[in-house]
């Protein structure tokens, strides 16, 4: 939970650039690419999505970007940490 750390300590943009869903998300989506396109199965990353979307109701059609978007008023930083928030949840539920 590096990027968690560092986002609460003001350095998001060492990874993703700037304090933007859409670029966290686009982020994201590269990296799941890059592990498919290695024959690496991120079951973890999997498993989170149906949490996210089953237990907590918090993956619409839409995606999370434009829902915590929506939730935060537009505060893309708010939505970066509503997300990093669930994934943190997410790991403590499981002992990671």
């Amino acid at each position: 939970m590096l990027m968690r750390r560092d986002l609460h300590e003001g350095r998001i943009a060492m990874h993703i650039g700037s304090a933007d869903a859409n670029v966290l998300a686009g982020f994201m989506a590269g990296y799941r690419a890059c592990l498919v396109d290695n024959g690496v199965v991120d079951a973890e990353a999997m498993e989170f999505q149906e949490w996210l979307g089953f237990e907590k109701e918090e993956f619409p059609p839409e995606g999370w970007v434009a829902k915590y978007l929506r939730d935060c008023n537009g505060d893309h930083l708010a939505a970066i940490k509503k997300l990093l928030g669930f994934v943190a949840e997410f790991r403590e539920r499981k002992g990671r």
